[in-house]
């Protein structure tokens, strides 16, 4: 029987042996790229050590994928080859030089895993002096500085070529001032070393080497397009566009000018493929730098290579064909006035220019001049020599600067929950708001963002750093073992200590902190990092009666029945701070077994409306819906701009033409599109000149694996795979909240320009495509029939009743006379309730947007005056063809306000209730109430804002009780100014919890000169002074609401106004004195 070999796991080697290899001090590791190649400022470095007899005792590890190939040497003389030790990345020799070595040098990141031991000394060189934004810079690219900013704050040297990258990595890039305890190096690039020394004939001859066929007679003409990232567009068809374009240009000017290609490293491996790039796509191992000492005339886009190239004085030419998706999706720091060099739109302007290039660069001289300036000021070629005598000499030489980052603040760590909708973020967005940045630098601790709650994490203040969590946790087998076992457990009998100070390490990149605070304080998982992060003082919030969220039950489950491992925790922090005193001495007393005296606290929330201007999602925003079209016209205008009112010219076209569409736009009058033609780019269509061929597939995958949803996200589940077009909604199965109790089997994946899909089943009769983002905890069940027969059994016997489709038709109807019922969702659903058709009218135009089929039949989703009254049978209901002007379901502020006008001129009371929907929030309650008082003769009008796990059934309550037009849910609402200029124009505020922690939406409701409805509980009393600022029931039920709204509203006497200026006085205050005692 053939035994199969386990392959080597680095990572588990790593944390194994992490403490028992000892450091190596003449041991020097390099890592270029990932290891893909011997090059970039690595090599520099490496030269200049290995060439002076000072530096003889050190050996050189290198780090490469393949071992076993010549090109790893191909930058380097012979004369040193055998001076290099040569490890393969991710081998058990790579993962032992790794924990060893005691300087580790690196352009770009070392692996999620890896965190620099005390004693280690690791120099970054990074790659490039950023034309393209970076890091935080890039406003729709959260979460992509994750493992860069923990690499770059490990550094102990991180070299910088210039004032400009200096900036932008201790600014706004990586905001790295304040925090980094190492030295950044502003002396230049060791790289550009290659290109001040190199000839351009010895460089010439290494491409020749290296099978590129170069005429000796001609210039060099050298195409270094970037990568793009992100799908901007199919990897395939940006080689194919780089061929077309190349090719283009090359039979235009055969016999002038040798033009060749050298694509990004994550290009290359599927580039060399082509057979059409033989003898002009230069090979990867070369190094740019070598390249550029060859290059008569560089045509390159947004790559840094740009500014290297300055040292030659010869001509840049930048082709930004895509510079407008480009700036939409990551931005630039430099305006196109400031480029040295002609910035084009296509290759026909690129052959323009190279027509008459030696008279039309004249026109940069003065741009040439500043940039050079600017960016290369360091260099002069001895740049690796003056690094390495800092380095490992601490000799400071001419044109040499140092730049510390520490400074006086005092840093403050914070893990602020997932940042979902909800009181505790935006009780923390308001914390941050205040702090004072001049005192306090501020860190925050989050898990990458999930798209529901990005623009929670675009609310936070441009100061605050954020760290994510990245890679998989440095825990031994049996360190996991345990862990595990809290988390299934709740409880602490062994705690990995010395797992969790070393992971936190890992995390926060060994950086020491003066106070660590889990603002959250609901999650053992994420609270064991603040505990045992590295900080003089630790803090932990309570905001809830956590007792209570302990033991509550929502739809059958307990969501927080593992908080004992939270509050085992507490033992590990210097305060437990509670954000209400009526609920310090809640806590204090139902935890009593895991507090001391000395640790508790309380420090209110900070009560702010975030009004800051937020920017709409305009009908201008760019949409990615590349695809394969045809053209459906004989010509078409082609527009350099979207949004420009005349075309630049006519083009005739025919049907045979392949057109690649990247992406569309509405301009003023138009849907239009930026095309390819045949893989060349020419500029921009309107959309109506194509019609849609195909849906593009990137990438397609077998799998056979089982995957969960995610909880907080509500997923569509799609019928086929969408195409995602702006004009048609893509039809669905049902949706995740319906179905999240199932396991899902994953049987495919496959990547589109707009996304990455899964097509799953439940192998219970639903099956569909969703996004991957919407799955977590994937279970591999290949050959394990015993765990694909357990999930199995786990879905035949919690089977779920669902829609089969569900189609988005817009339309009008009438109901027919013969209708009898109508009902609160589809018959067989889940909260599906049967309702007496007689209140509904026959003769008014009601609307829809949805239709369902359940159980073979279709059902209509009703409106009337754009308000939801429940759902009707297909062949209850009659269309008309009256047009639908506005779009149903989504709530309108406008129409509101327009409502809230009109109940005012009849002096009718309106009511607001804004918070989580969760039982605790006691809405069900509410809803009852309300329609008790609705029975007893007292018109009032009710609006809920916010959103949860009981929309649905809230909803359905609402209709059930003939309460459409006194209720309406309002859902959650991001924009605060919205949200204000709502409940500002409300009478009354209802808050009938069963608990809380303090009630920010009551103070808020407060402090906007609202009436406050309260349940009596001890943080509702406390808020409301005992009655003093509002009603507080006499019995927490349904009856003692009623009488409370009913007091409320008949009652004469004006309450007091509250004073939100002087309770967040004292509660700064309060917060500036438990930090500064610390």
């Amino acid at each position: 029987m053939k035994r199969t070999v386990k392959a080597f796991s680095p990572q588990p080697y790593y944390v194994e042996n992490y403490d028992k290899v000892d450091i190596n001090h003449n041991l020097i590791l390099y890592e270029s790229r990932d290891g893909a190649a011997i090059s970039d400022s690595p090599l520099a470095l490496f030269l200049a050590l290995i060439t002076q007899q000072a530096y003889d005792n050190y050996k050189h590890v290198w780090v490469v994928k393949d071992k076993n190939t010549e090109l790893n040497f191909i930058n380097i003389p012979e004369i040193y080859h055998k001076k290099m030790i040569i490890v393969e990345r991710n081998s058990k020799e790579y993962v032992e030089y790794l924990l060893s070595a005691k300087y580790l040098i690196n352009n770009s990141t070392f692996q999620s895993w890896f965190s620099k031991k005390t004693t280690q000394v690791y120099i970054n060189t990074w790659h490039g002096t950023p034309l393209k934004a970076m890091g935080f810079d890039i406003d729709n690219q959260l979460g992509n500085t994750q493992n860069v900013l923990r690499n770059l704050l490990m550094t102990d040297y991180l070299l910088s070529p210039n004032k400009h990258t200096t900036d932008i990595f201790s600014g706004s890039g990586y905001k790295m001032q304040s925090i980094y305890s190492g030295e950044i190096i502003e002396s230049g690039y060791p790289r550009i070393d290659f290109t001040i020394k190199m000839s351009g004939e010895d460089a010439k001859k290494k491409l020749v080497h290296s099978n590129i066929s170069l005429d000796g007679s001609l210039p060099l003409v050298v195409y270094m397009p970037t990568w793009r990232g992100d799908d901007i567009q199919n990897p395939t068809d940006v080689i194919s566009q780089i061929i077309a374009e190349v090719m283009y240009l090359r039979g235009k000017f055969v016999g002038v000018y040798n033009i060749i290609v050298k694509v990004h490293p994550f290009l290359y491996q599927k580039a060399k493929k082509y057979k059409q790039l033989d003898q002009i796509l230069i090979n990867d191992a070369i190094d740019a730098n070598i390249v550029l000492s060859a290059t008569d005339i560089l045509i390159t886009d947004f790559s840094s290579v740009c500014f290297d190239f300055l040292v030659t004085d010869k001509p840049i030419i930048f082709y930004t064909w895509d510079q407008d998706l480009y700036e939409n999706e990551r931005g630039l720091y430099l305006n196109k006035s400031e480029l040295p060099g002609p910035v084009l739109k296509t290759v026909f302007e690129i052959s323009d220019y190279l027509s008459d290039i030696q008279n039309l660069s004249k026109n940069y001289t003065s741009q040439y001049k500043q940039a050079k300036e600017k960016f290369v000021s360091y260099e002069d070629g001895c740049v690796s020599d003056r690094i390495v005598a800092y380095i490992f000499e601490k000799k400071v030489q001419n044109n040499l600067y140092t730049k510390k980052l520490t400074d006086h603040k005092v840093k403050l760590l914070f893990y602020p929950g997932n940042l979902a909708n909800n009181g505790i973020t935006n009780s923390f967005i308001n914390l941050t708001n205040v702090l004072d940045w001049q005192t306090y630098d501020i860190t925050v601790f989050v898990d990458v963002p999930a798209s529901l709650f990005l623009e929670n994490y675009k609310r936070l203040s441009k100061n605050v750093r954020l760290i994510f969590r990245t890679g998989k946790p440095n825990f031994s087998n049996k360190e996991l073992k345990l862990h595990d076992k809290i988390v299934k457990t709740g409880h602490m009998n062994e705690l990995p200590k010395k797992a969790f100070e070393r992971e936190a390490k890992r995390l926060f990149s060994g950086i020491s902190f003066d106070i660590a605070i889990d603002f959250s304080g609901y999650s053992f998982y994420w609270s064991k990092y603040i505990a045992f992060s590295d900080a003089k003082k630790k803090f932990i919030f309570q905001h809830n009666d956590l007792f209570e969220e302990m033991t509550k039950v929502i739809d059958g489950k307990s969501p927080h029945a593992k908080l004992t491992s939270v509050f085992e925790l507490y033992y590990y922090f210097d305060k437990v701070i509670s954000v209400s005193k009526a609920l310090q001495d809640i806590n204090s007393k139902k935890l009593s077994q895991y507090v001391t005296a000395d640790q508790i606290d309380f420090l209110p929330n900070i009560i702010a409306f975030d009004v800051s201007t937020q920017e709409e999602i305009q009908s201008q925003d760019i949409e990615y819906i590349e695809g394969k079209y045809k053209f459906s016209v004989s010509s078409v205008e082609i527009y350099s701009q979207a949004f420009s009112d005349q075309s630049d010219y006519t083009l005739q076209v025919s049907e045979d033409m392949i057109i690649n569409v990247i992406a569309s736009v509405k301009n003023k009058t138009d849907e239009m599109s930026k095309i390819l033609i045949n893989n060349i780019y020419y500029g921009w269509v309107k959309l109506s000149a194509l019609k849609f061929s195909e849906q593009s597939i990137l990438v397609e995958k077998n799998l056979n694996e089982v995957a969960s949803f995610i909880r907080k996200k509500n997923a569509p589940i799609y019928y086929e795979i969408p195409n995602f077009l702006s004009d048609k909604k893509d039809e669905l199965v049902t949706e995740s909240k319906y179905v999240n109790n199932q396991y899902w089997y994953v049987h495919k994946i496959v990547q589109t320009p707009k996304a990455k899909l899964a097509h799953i089943s439940n192998k219970m009769g639903i099956s569909g495509w969703v996004r991957y983002d919407a799955l977590n905890r994937f279970h591999h069940i290949k050959n394990k029939p015993y765990l694909a027969l357990a999930f199995f059994i786990h879905n035949f016997f919690h089977q779920v009743k669902t829609s089969q489709r569900i189609k988005f038709e817009s339309y009008c109807f009438k109901l027919k006379d013969t209708i009898k019922s109508y009902y609160t969702r589809p018959l067989s659903l889940k909260f599906s309730e049967k309702l007496n058709a007689n209140v509904l009218s026959r003769t008014a135009i009601y609307t829809t947007n949805e239709q369902q089929i359940v159980n073979q039949q279709e059902w209509i989703k009703l409106y009337q005056d754009h308000q939801f009254i429940g759902w009707v049978k297909r062949n209850d209901i009659e269309r008309t063809t009256d047009d639908i002007t506005t779009q149903n379901g989504q709530v309108a502020l406008s129409k509101v306000k327009k409502q809230i006008e009109n109940y005012r001129k009849n002096m009718i009371p309106i009511m607001i209730n804004v918070g989580r929907l969760s039982p605790e929030k006691n809405q069900k309650l509410l809803i009852d109430a309300f329609a008790d008082l609705i029975k007893s003769g007292v018109d009032a009008k009710l609006y809920i804002m916010g959103s949860g796990i009981l929309e649905d059934e809230l909803r359905m309550k609402i209709v059930s009780n003939q309460l459409s037009d006194s209720v309406e849910l309002l859902g959650h609402i991001d924009n605060s100014r919205d949200m204000i200029s709502v409940m500002e124009l409300m009478d009354y505020f209802v808050f009938p919890s069963l608990y809380e922690g303090q009630g920010m939406a009551l103070l808020e409701a407060m402090s906007l000169g609202l009436t406050p409805i309260t349940s009596d509980i001890p943080t509702s009393r406390e808020v409301l002074k005992d009655g003093y600022y509002g009603v507080i029931c006499e019995t927490n039920d349904q009856i003692g609401l009623v009488n409370a709204i009913k007091q409320a509203i008949s009652s004469h006497h004006k309450y007091p106004l509250f004073d939100i200026d002087d309770y967040n006085k004292q509660t700064i205050d309060k917060m500036t004195k438990l930090i500064n005692d610390y």
